[in-house]
């Protein structure tokens, strides 16, 4: 039965005592929200007029929530894709209270697959069927940064709660995806996760603002490497400390310097060294040895 039904019974009692349900019906409806246990009297009661009765409502529920669609980002949706992702909602509609279309589907006209978000209670895992990428998450999890992006420019078929969960990357974690940032820039990449995941954080943890996934994907088309450094040197000084970075930075730049002397080629790791050394002596060692 649906839940969300049985809340607003017990939180409206006056709409629906006497009308709908009986004072005593209502009180077993009570008893079955809160896990207590029901007598057999109340059991019968409760799966047979009672269940009847909230079906009906939860009929005229999904009903209801059926033709009511928000959108976001209107402007930026195709004409076509509005009426599509309503019909694929209606679809999934039918299994999940909650559901919210979202993605490059919406907004450009080539597109690999259609982002389809479905609520649950709990848990999270990611599924394909076709080009349908399906993701399934509860309502909490919507707090995170990456899924209020995706509100940003979406269609849905309830409110999508606007609260942001925040979670600065450890030190290694950012370290990580800024080199392999760069070398996805230098292969020219045609996916650059992690260059799209650190130009993200610059924005969330530096700007305080959280890019649609339209601005990421103009964002990338111009991102370079020296653009990159930039980003990451104002991110370490934001989230840690000059004396941490400094301690933990320092240690790294000695790693870097003895793989540089064994691994060719030793470009891109030469390239890291000199801006760990800018971040925290101010200019490069390197540089300062030729000078």
């Amino acid at each position: 039965m649906n839940r969300n039904i049985i809340k607003n019974v017990l939180l409206r009692k006056d709409l629906f005592v006497p009308l709908v349900f009986t004072r005593r019906q209502f009180d077993v409806i009570k008893k079955y929200f809160g896990n207590k246990s029901l007598s057999n009297a109340e059991k019968k009661a409760m799966y047979t007029s009672i269940t009847k009765k909230l079906k009906a409502l939860n009929y005229l529920y999904k009903e209801s929530q059926s033709k009511d669609y928000f959108v976001q980002g209107r402007n930026e949706v195709i004409r076509g894709r509005l009426i599509e992702s309503k019909k694929i909602i209606e679809e999934y509609s039918k299994e999940h209270d909650k559901v919210f279309v979202s993605g490059s589907f919406l907004f450009s006209e080539q597109y690999n697959d259609i982002d389809i978000f479905l609520i649950m209670k709990r848990g999270y895992k990611e599924g394909w069927n076709g080009k349908r990428h399906l993701i399934y998450l509860t309502e909490r999890r919507l707090s995170q940064p990456i899924f209020q992006s995706a509100a940003l420019i979406s269609i849905s078929n309830f409110i999508i709660p606007r609260k942001l969960n925040k979670i600065k990357p450890k030190l290694s974690e950012l370290m990580a995806t800024y080199h392999e940032a760069v070398i996805e820039v230098l292969n020219k990449d045609k996916k650059s996760e992690m260059a799209r995941r650190l130009v993200f954080d610059y924005e969330l943890f530096c700007n305080n603002q959280i890019l649609s996934s339209r601005e990421l994907q103009e964002r990338l088309k111009k991102v370079n490497v020296k653009e990159l450094d930039f980003i990451v040197k104002k991110l370490l000084g934001k989230l840690f400390s000059k004396t941490y970075l400094y301690v933990e930075l320092h240690n790294y730049i000695k790693t870097l310097t003895e793989s540089i002397k064994n691994i060719t080629p030793n470009i891109h790791l030469a390239h890291f060294k000199n801006i760990y050394e800018e971040l925290i002596y101010g200019s490069s060692r390197s540089q300062e040895s030729t000078a």
